[in-house]
């Protein structure tokens, strides 16, 4: 396993692709969010939860997305196959590497840029800011193991396109569904946006951190993660281990 981590991280930090797009990334993540000019840092973060946080979280899951893809543009995925490697053993090491790493980048620059921004202008009226970054980090999590995730589905770059409509097409339609639906009703509207990915950070930063919260956010994680697992799973062993 230890082998096949090495491998996989050396991978992908070698290509261009990766380095441009962390880049951008960590730009991204430290800069956009101060555009609206928040007045302190508990302003930036709920500003980057309504506004500029659900494009973060495309990008990073598309991010992820790319950088599994070239796994089977480059048909190294098959050398790991022919040398013996589980499917299991192969989309934990991606999952781990890919997408821990664009986490791991995201939000160290997110994270730094807030606690900076905190230190010099304060926090304002939010408060658990400490769990919200967690949680937000959680979430960033999230979105890049599903991008890792449907790319070793659906193989190469029909994952990345299947990620990307799951994204803009699923949550926005869902989340334009309760909108609609719960107009009056604002609190039932955040209830079911809990559960939503690109809906998550609005609560992570808007409302008040409570269990039912925390466990939407950690519940979804798991139960996407445990069915696009499975179907990674599943499809993996009848394409490549026949």
């Amino acid at each position: 396993m230890n082998r096949l981590l090495r491998a996989e991280w050396f991978r992908m930090t070698k290509t261009m692709r990766f380095w441009l797009l962390a880049i951008i990334l960590v730009l991204f993540g430290a800069v956009v969010p101060f555009i609206n000019g928040p007045e302190n840092a508990g302003e930036y973060l709920v500003q980057t939860g309504e506004d500029s946080a659900m494009i973060l979280i495309l990008f990073v899951a598309m991010f992820a997305a790319v950088l599994t893809a070239t796994a089977f543009g480059n048909r190294t995925v098959y050398y790991e196959v022919m040398s013996g490697k589980r499917p299991m053993q192969i989309l934990v090491s991606k999952c781990l590497v890919i997408a821990g790493t664009i986490t791991g980048v995201m939000g160290v620059s997110f994270v730094a840029a807030t606690l900076i921004f905190g230190s010099a202008k304060g926090y304002g009226e939010l408060d658990d800011v400490a769990v919200r970054l967690l949680l937000y980090i959680v979430v960033l999590l999230h979105a890049t193991v599903m991008g890792v995730l449907m790319v070793t589905t659906f193989r190469g770059a029909l994952g990345a396109v299947i990620c990307y409509l799951r994204f803009m097409l699923v949550d926005t339609l869902v989340s334009i569904i309760l909108e609609v639906s719960f107009e009056n009703s604002p609190s039932k509207y955040m209830k079911y946006m809990r559960w939503l990915l690109m809906g998550q950070p609005m609560s992570v930063f808007g409302e008040k951190i409570t269990g039912e919260v925390v466990c939407a956010i950690l519940m979804s994680f798991v139960l996407e993660t445990l069915l696009w697992g499975g179907l990674s799973y599943i499809f993996m062993k009848k394409r490549l281990y026949k």
